[in-house]
């Protein structure tokens, strides 16, 4: 059984990047959930697809938020929303085809991109908006976020 994501180490003090992460971490949690469930393939990619759908409605609207306030690190940030975007596409195709079966290591990538982003990149965002101007910090993975 996979574990949930917790939001509450997660809040930036952010209400909208908050409530999109609230949405986000729910969705990942009801894939993990249909995971253990023992969710047919075809459900999962569903949830997937679903999932991915999602974080791309949030980087949208959090790379909006960056331009608004001119963010400093807005290119490098949407570089990493773009490559979690593709990576996770050809986990799900590759789910969709047959060509993963880890359905928990897929999973555990989701949480830890999303932790880690999180405590990264986008806390670097919000105390930029707090008035901190911190910015810019790479918080990638070493699995090539």
């Amino acid at each position: 059984m996979t574990q949930n994501i917790s939001i509450d180490h997660l809040l930036l003090s952010v209400p909208q990047i908050d409530d999109e992460h609230r949405v986000l971490i729910s969705q990942a949690n009801e894939y993990s959930a249909a995971v253990d469930a023992g969710a047919s393939r075809a459900e999962l990619e569903l949830r997937m697809t679903q999932l991915i759908e999602a974080f791309q409605l949030h980087f949208e609207s959090e790379e909006g938020l960056m331009r608004s306030s001119s963010f400093p690190g807005l290119t490098l940030h949407a570089d990493q929303h773009r490559k979690l975007i593709a990576q996770m596409t050809g986990l799900r195709d590759g789910l969709g085809s047959g060509g993963v079966q880890l359905c928990n290591a897929l999973m555990l990538f989701a949480r830890l991109w999303t932790e880690q982003h999180i405590t990264g990149p986008d806390t670097a965002f919000a105390k930029f908006l707090h008035g901190g101007k911190a910015c810019c910090g790479s918080g990638l993975l070493s699995t090539g976020q």
